[in-house]
């Protein structure tokens, strides 16, 4: 399962975005056994990319950040998915900070085996969590963009294991 991208796509910035959001359009509002079920028919680079895109294109704003952080580590246990996609693509700077956001998120939200409910409103009700999170969420949106340019680079490279070039028009 490719992605199919215009030759004129290929300098995009937009690129790894472009060989993933096909298959993300295709599960967005589906139960997690439809996304699982295309996550599963990826290979290893592809499937980074799915659960890197599938947090990424939530974290626009602090909240968002956040509670999506949260998700994936507490409700879809896909953080381990997510960081080892970034050392598949030799991000460890990346799966680094994603490891520090976890550490936050778990001294916040974990009290026992339990969880606590998570919602986006904690920023504003933890006054020690709001420059935590503050800062992680600088980190992150700046790392981000340096990832996106390096696994960009490292699909030109496969360009085989991601698209297929198609005719303009």
């Amino acid at each position: 399962m490719r992605a199919k991208i215009k030759q004129a796509d290929l300098g995009s910035s937009q690129l790894s975005w472009l060989c993933v959001q096909p298959m993300l359009i295709s599960v967005r509002g589906k139960d997690v056994a439809a996304k699982t079920e295309v996550y599963r028919q990826l290979n290893e680079g592809q499937q980074a990319l799915f659960l890197f895109y599938s947090y990424h294109n939530h974290t626009k704003s602090l909240a968002e950040f956040y509670w999506f952080s949260a998700y994936n580590i507490i409700e879809m246990k896909s953080w381990s998915g997510i960081q080892n996609g970034m050392r598949y693509f030799n991000q460890n700077e990346m799966a680094a900070l994603l490891d520090n956001i976890e550490r936050v998120i778990i001294d916040k939200n974990r009290v026992g085996d339990q969880w606590r409910e998570v919602t986006p409103t904690d920023l504003e009700q933890d006054p020690k969590l709001y420059p935590l999170i503050e800062e992680l969420f600088i980190l992150y949106r700046a790392q981000a963009q340096e990832v996106i340019v390096s696994i960009n680079e490292e699909i030109l490279q496969h360009q085989e294991m991601y698209f297929e070039i198609v005719a303009e028009g």
